[in-house]
């Protein structure tokens, strides 16, 4: 009696390779452009965040005398938010972290800090912008962050997006 053979050739097998490397081929960049996908819809939904509480915070200054003074002080529901013309300063501890309800990490120092946002103002706190990055980009010389810039006596504060490296 003979043993019927099971199994598959070796050309169906280096067939079966090729295809699945074919496939692979085409899929990687679509899995490339979904993680910069995700990098970006994360930095529009935290810029969109910011916005909200920007737009909500500045009738309240208005009210309380704050909307054309270029540094000030108020509390909202007990934490402190400092001011510039009205609107949130470029101070990601103290403002956003407590209007958003997120934590924000020093990306340039505390890089090891694991956390959702990191932030990078090289020139302090007084310097009147912060960049903003996810955590998978923890230093604005990666090139994906979006930029707040604080209020002037004439201009709201305005986002500018940097993207190219995510």
């Amino acid at each position: 009696m003979y043993k019927k053979a099971t199994g598959f050739t070796l050309i169906e097998l280096i067939v079966v390779i090729v295809v699945l490397g074919i496939l692979a081929i085409t899929a990687l960049p679509r899995m490339v452009n979904l993680q910069t996908d995700a990098r970006l819809a994360a930095l529009q939904g935290l810029k969109a965040g910011m916005q909200s509480a920007a737009d909500m915070v500045h009738p309240i200054a208005i009210r309380e005398g704050f909307g054309s003074v270029s540094r000030a002080e108020m509390t909202i529901e007990g934490d402190k938010i400092k001011l510039a013309y009205g609107y949130p300063a470029a101070i990601a501890k103290e403002n956003w972290a407590n209007l958003i309800q997120t934590t924000f990490v020093d990306g340039e120092h505390d890089a090891n800090i694991p956390s959702e946002w990191y932030f990078h103002n090289p020139g302090g706190n007084e310097d009147g912008w912060i960049r903003f990055m996810p955590k998978s980009r923890k230093s604005s010389s990666e090139k994906c962050y979006f930029t707040y810039f604080e209020a002037s006596d004439t201009e709201p504060p305005r986002f500018e997006f940097t993207t190219s490296g995510c």
